[in-house]
């Protein structure tokens, strides 16, 4: 790899980023079982263009971990409800692991049931949710997945934060060479965007995004104490559905009785997530239904287009063309993040992959 300038991208082979990032983390004392699943997720995001969530978070995942914050080597638990559901116990462990086995479970209690859901407790920051919903759709179930996160959004007509960014994800099976996926924040933007990106680029934000200390809007990412929910009322009222589905009905409380990522190494954020499979041939036979989708897909493709559009996109189907894309071109890094994972290199002795 030629030397780039300080300022440019940094394009690094998915698979090498990927060891590299196991390997700190099983330098750092975390399980084989939970680097792996870990360093699978982060990198996964980053393939996918959503680089908020991605290898960028591996440095304070590190501190959590180091701090006592997350559990290296959690004892993740299931204790069945009833024929469709279960309760998951993540034991203070990444919420990778826990929402990965979750999802497993509810695979299999929908294979029995035609749909099954796991309540996920005790758990922390798990990532992106495609990635759980989109290992759903690769076994043909129809995957859902959500999580609430500490106090990032204001409510509707409130000035101060409240809900999180409580994101949102439903996959569907395709015989395309991409499943549907919504994967979306219920704010305007991830938190995480302006933490990661915008405040490490000192570049200024769109002025509906996020508040200052007095809630008004700003555009200086330093200042942003709280994004905005998306849609106004549309968007704050998801946030609440997933707060209570994941927070209330797992036990571990709302977004403002979650721990930080960024502060307080020390202690876990413990918060919940919903996960659900619903398999789809309960109710019909797979190959029709598929072919029932791709039929929808035709006709939403056929929608002429307006000015600036030479095609109507799907869910997801941006973000699946990006990770094609990296995953033969090497995973785009920002200056910002190589000089993270360079800093854990050296910390960990780990080789930075070339």
């Amino acid at each position: 790899m030629s030397e780039p300038k300080a300022d440019s991208p940094v394009h690094v082979d998915s698979e090498s980023l990927r060891s590299f990032v196991e390997t700190v983390l099983t330098e750092g004392g975390v399980a084989d079982e939970h680097a792996h699943r870990v360093a699978d997720g982060l990198v996964r995001a980053d393939m996918r263009g959503v680089s908020s969530h991605g290898v960028a978070r591996l440095e304070v995942y590190m501190k959590k971990f180091e701090g006592g914050g997350f559990n290296p080597d959690p004892d993740i638990s299931v204790t069945p409800i009833d024929a469709a559901a279960a309760m998951v116990d993540a034991d203070d462990g990444p919420g990778q692991s826990a929402a990965y086995l979750a999802m497993n479970e509810a695979m299999d209690l929908a294979r029995e049931a035609g749909i099954g859901m796991a309540s996920v407790t005790n758990s922390n920051h798990f990532g992106t949710a495609a990635y759980y919903t989109e290992y759903a759709s690769d076994e043909d179930f129809i995957g859902i997945a959500m999580t609430n996160v500490g106090s990032d959004v204001i409510p509707f007509g409130g000035s101060k934060p409240f809900l999180g960014t409580n994101p949102i994800s439903v996959s569907v099976p395709t015989n395309r060479s991409f499943p549907i996926t919504l994967d979306m924040a219920t704010s305007i933007v991830a938190m995480g965007r302006i933490q990661e990106e915008s405040r490490r680029e000192d570049t200024e934000i769109p002025s509906d995004w996020a508040v200052n200390e007095q809630g008004e809007p700003t555009t200086d990412p330093h200042e942003a104490v709280a994004v905005r929910p998306v849609g106004g009322p549309k968007g704050y009222g998801l946030g609440v559905v997933v707060d209570v589905l994941c927070g209330l009905l797992s036990g571990v409380g709302t977004s403002p009785e979650i721990g930080p990522l960024y502060d307080d190494y020390d202690q876990p954020m413990r918060l919940g997530h919903f996960i659900a499979a619903i398999d789809v041939s309960a109710f019909r036979d797979v190959e029709t239904f598929k072919a029932d989708v791709d039929d929808y897909i035709d006709q939403l493709k056929a929608v002429e287009t307006r000015e600036g559009f030479d095609e109507v996109k799907l869910p997801g189907e941006i973000e699946t063309a990006k990770y094609r894309e990296q995953a033969q071109n090497g995973v785009e890094l920002q200056p910002s993040t190589v000089e993270s994972l360079r800093t854990l290199a050296e910390y960990y002795d780990v080789s930075f992959p070339n």
